[in-house]
């Protein structure tokens, strides 16, 4: 018996599961919220850029108007908190 028949060759083929668009919107509404409580960045440099990219992205999980509201507010509140 050789040892590579002991190791399974073909994986399962599975189907992606949609996103979960409750569980998104409450965590981008979190972000939101720290970031109008906050008098400064809360996150540090990598942190900021990292959202600054994320955040759009998962937005465009949710119904068209509520992202496109979601996207304006934080890019808002970005831009307060960088000029601070």
């Amino acid at each position: 018996m050789d040892q590579f028949s002991l190791f399974e060759t073909e994986r399962a083929v599975t189907e992606p599961r949609a996103p979960n668009v409750a569980y998104i919107r409450k965590h981008l509404n979190r972000l939101l919220q720290l970031a109008r409580k906050a008098e400064r960045l809360p996150w540090s440099g990598a942190e900021t850029a990292s959202w600054e990219k994320l955040f759009p992205e998962l937005t465009l999980l949710l119904p068209q108007e509520e992202g496109e509201a979601l996207r304006a507010a934080f890019a808002s509140e970005l831009e307060r908190l960088k000029a601070a």
